[in-house]
């Protein structure tokens, strides 16, 4: 048991020291590009519109305040202070937008879009269980991050 503990420190050890070891083999790994891109994907048509129209305008606003634009009001009330309005690590963030269409089929297309043709780093949205779901299987297949907001279902 010693032995194996030993081991898997040993192993893990060169992480710690060499910078980005963890961050080379993502899918979309931004590198030295100057910005990282995000996918807001909601529900602009469909049962949902209402919410998925709320959902985006505070996807837009978080933007615009991560990249130290407008008057900083939210960052300045951060304690501790971790955002300082110059991106995510230092890269400017850019944004593409999906319609989930409240349904899983189209989620999971607007998403898988996303991931391939705009090169998104991590997507957001679903304002139902159904489509959450779907797209967090996704994410998982393709080795992108979701983060899900307003579903209810212990699945999400």
């Amino acid at each position: 048991m010693k032995s194996s503990i030993a081991l898997g420190v040993a192993g893990a050890t060169p992480m710690f020291f060499v910078r980005n070891a963890w961050a080379q083999d993502f899918r979309n790994n931004p590198g030295s590009a100057a910005s990282v891109r995000f996918g807001f994907n909601v529900p602009q048509t469909g049962a949902y519109a209402d919410e998925g129209a709320d959902e985006l305008r505070a996807y837009q606003l978080a933007v615009k305040h991560i990249n130290g634009e407008g008057d900083g009001g939210m960052l300045n009330t951060m304690q501790p202070l971790a955002l300082k309005g110059d991106g995510v690590l230092g890269k400017k963030v850019e944004y593409v937008t999906g319609d989930t269409q409240t349904k899983s089929d189209a989620a999971r297309a607007s998403a898988k879009r996303m991931i391939e043709k705009d090169g998104v780093i991590m997507f957001s949205g679903g304002s139902s269980s159904g489509v959450a779901i779907a797209q967090q299987s996704l994410a998982q297949e393709m080795g992108i991050v979701f983060m899900n907001g307003l579903t209810h279902s212990n699945d999400t």
